[in-house]
């Protein structure tokens, strides 16, 4: 937001910002919806049309979920004090892992159980601020792409293409219809869980 008002100005001015504290956490602190994606969701949503918003968020999420978090780039930069903040928790390079969900605690528990720092220790928050910048980043990216018209959405995968006809939305219990969800299906149930 800070950026659409630097470079935009309004009616990025006249935004209020601070209704999303509630993110901090994932959600209050549950852990639930990692914060990065929640926030980078609502600015998606500030400047993209209402018909065009969710194909540009469901790409970020599929993004984050296969995505070594943090990056090389975020890693560096973190090295060479190039974020604009003042005081670093840690500018030690860390181990990457791929979180496979959306979910702050599963993206915090195999970070940690990766690099071997617990969840309250000032490594495991420096990692997240490095997360929610690639984050940003690449929210960007998709942002630019969508405006140059060069946007395209990945596929989803085969299993899921292969689930989601049957288990969505829907009116149709005994069709599989009592779930619903876009993310990989195999990102949290094996393929033997999903033909059950």
């Amino acid at each position: 937001m800070d950026s659409l008002r630097e470079k935009i100005g309004f009616p990025y001015t006249q935004m209020p910002t601070d209704f999303m504290t509630y993110g901090v956490g994932g959600l209050a602190d549950t852990a639930s919806l990692c914060g990065a994606i929640n926030g980078a969701a609502a600015a998606m949503t500030l400047v993209l049309g209402k018909d065009d918003w969710k194909k540009i968020v469901k790409e970020l999420v599929n993004w984050y979920t296969k995505t070594p978090f943090p990056s090389d780039i975020s890693n560096q930069y973190a090295k060479d004090h190039k974020f604009l903040v003042e005081k670093y928790k840690s500018d030690k390079v860390f181990v990457s892992s791929v979180s496979r969900s959306t979910l702050c605690h599963v993206s915090v528990t195999k970070w940690c159980k990766a690099s071997g720092y617990a969840s309250g220790s000032d490594e495991r928050s420096e990692r997240c601020g490095r997360l929610t910048a690639d984050v940003a980043a690449q929210a960007v990216v998709l942002l630019n792409q969508f405006a140059d018209k060069n946007f395209k959405a990945v596929t989803a995968s085969p299993a899921s293409a292969e689930c989601v006809p049957c288990h969505s939305l829907g009116k149709d219990y005994k069709l599989g219809q009592y779930t619903r969800g876009e993310e990989d299906c195999v990102l949290c149930h094996t393929p033997h869980e999903i033909k059950k």
